[in-house]
């Protein structure tokens, strides 16, 4: 498993390797040093400057580039001299002495090829001292490739450096996973350095990689039947809304869903027939093109239901929602105005179901939770998990990276790409995962929906152009993203993030 630790539950597994476990602590850094030096030897550079500060952070940017003078690059460092200095920085410090290394007097004027970034590691607390803001400037401003170690220093204040890598070591860290700091972290390489799973404090965070997800793959038997592939409902398309409905429809159809039936209002009925073919049409009693009643639909002979795509809030609304999530206890899924309807109307107890799944994007969780956007952003991963834990119910919340809590756990996906920030795409997927729903339990549905979701999106926008992407282009691709997972290393988390040793 690929762990996502907080700083200080990071601190805790550090400490618990060298006390508990045995292993010094200038192990673990000579580990990290030469991780970092590796990869920056990588890049081929001719000269290298590291920036440091005293702490354990510079101490593994001055061991670092012991090991690159070594290979025959040329070295140099800036050192912070306000700070108090760890013991392990000193002995860097000296090591570098007694190869004639010395620091530098002030900001050099030469170009170096690449900056090591090691002023601070994930233990920095903002604010950042004035002192300090020039040699962020001096970082950022320079041409060079800047590889941060650990983290980039400064985050997650409002002055940072933006790194083009960061190599951080043994598990991520939220910063490296949450925005809108990621962002700044660039390409970021999560390196051994021999700390022991036993080590990990909380191993409720898990970031999803290929391994995690081929496993779940649905496989057919031989003498399957349509009967056992899985027979969901989908409702809603009301108003002008009709074509979410459709998209989720399509969605759930290419994503292995044997029998697809979609619920819409009788007015639409004409204007979707000639588009959803495969999907059965279930005209619903309606007023003014919105859904007045479920009528005489017997849910039970469902595998899973999903309502909201499309939907509208409407107090006739909130009462077909709550005949479903009292009647229906098969795999429920709440998207979009489902959501915002249980969040108008403040009847957050029928969430308290176990069977239960809400998709919310940012906008709709902050308006079901009452957290801000920009703090459910910087949060997501801890606030999925948490509303899961009060409620009961699973969620999945929607952004720039997916956050999946259920089972006690909170999984995270890293696949997609910014082309997928165009109306549609939740649609999608709310269609996939109601197809995994119907065939699986609610745990796997959700993780490989998710991922699975993410790839379709980055294989659209590969073969078209990030401005022109197409919601419907995406759905036909989703089983070209069914065979990559098939394909794929299964090492791969994604083409921003590098596990070793997964």
């Amino acid at each position: 498993m690929i762990y996502i630790l907080t700083p200080q539950e990071m601190s805790l597994a550090d400490r618990c390797t060298i006390e508990k476990i045995g292993i010094p602590s200038l192990v673990l850094m000579e580990n990290a040093s030469r991780a970092v030096a590796d990869f920056v030897y990588s890049l081929k550079p001719k000269n290298v400057l590291a920036v440091v500060g005293s702490g354990n952070n510079g101490a593994d940017a001055l061991g670092a580039l012991r090991w690159l003078s070594q290979k025959g690059v040329e070295c140099d460092f800036l050192t912070i001299k306000s700070q108090k200095q760890t013991e392990e920085f000193k002995i860097q410090y000296s090591i570098l002495e007694h190869l004639n290394i010395k620091p530098l007097e002030g900001f050099p004027e030469k170009r170096y090829d690449v900056i090591i970034d090691g002023i601070f590691g994930t233990g920095f607390k903002p604010p950042l001292k004035d002192e300090l803001t020039p040699y962020i400037d001096f970082i950022n401003n320079s041409d060079s490739i800047i590889v941060a170690v650990d983290i980039p220093s400064g985050i997650p204040s409002d002055k940072f450096v933006k790194a083009h890598y960061t190599i951080t070591f043994a598990y991520p860290k939220t910063y490296h996973i949450l925005y809108p700091y990621s962002k700044f972290a660039g390409e970021i390489h999560v390196k051994d350095i021999s700390i022991p799973e036993y080590c990990v404090p909380n191993k409720s965070r898990i970031l999803l990689s290929i391994k995690d997800i081929k496993p779940l793959l649905p496989k057919r038997e031989l003498d399957t039947h349509k009967g056992n592939e899985g027979k969901v409902l989908l409702i809603g398309g009301n108003g002008p809304y009709i074509g979410a409905i459709s998209m989720s429809a399509k969605a759930a159809t290419m994503s292995g869903a044997s029998l697809v039936y979609a619920g819409i209002p009788k007015d639409h009925m004409l204007s979707v027939s000639n588009y959803l073919i495969e999907q059965i049409k279930i005209p619903l009693p309606s007023k003014d093109f919105y859904i007045d009643a479920l009528e005489d639909i017997d849910l039970n002979q469902f595998d899973a239901l999903a309502i909201g795509m499309g939907f509208g809030v409407y107090e006739k609304g909130l009462s077909i929602i709550e005949y479903i999530l009292t009647n229906f206890n098969k795999p429920v899924l709440l998207d979009a105005d489902a959501i915002n309807t249980i969040s108008y109307y403040k009847v957050f107890e029928l969430l308290k179901k176990e069977n239960i799944v809400i998709t919310p994007h940012i906008g709709e969780f902050s308006r079901l939770t009452g957290i801000a956007k920009e703090d459910v952003i910087k949060n997501q991963i801890d606030l999925s998990y948490n509303f899961h834990r009060d409620y009961g119910c699973s969620v999945v919340l929607k952004g720039a990276i997916t956050t999946v809590a259920t089972e006690g756990k909170v999984y995270v996906s890293t696949r997609g790409t910014p082309a997928m920030a165009k109306g549609g795409t939740g649609d999608v997927l709310s269609g996939i995962l109601s197809a995994f729903l119907s065939k699986m339990p609610i745990s796997k549905a959700l993780k490989l929906g998710v991922f699975l979701h993410g790839i379709a999106g980055e294989i659209t926008a590969q073969k078209g152009h990030v401005e022109s992407f197409s919601t419907i282009d995406m759905i036909s691709n989703i089983k070209y993203a069914f065979k990559y997972i098939e394909r794929a290393k299964d090492n791969e988390v994604s083409s921003r993030l590098h596990i070793e040793n997964t």
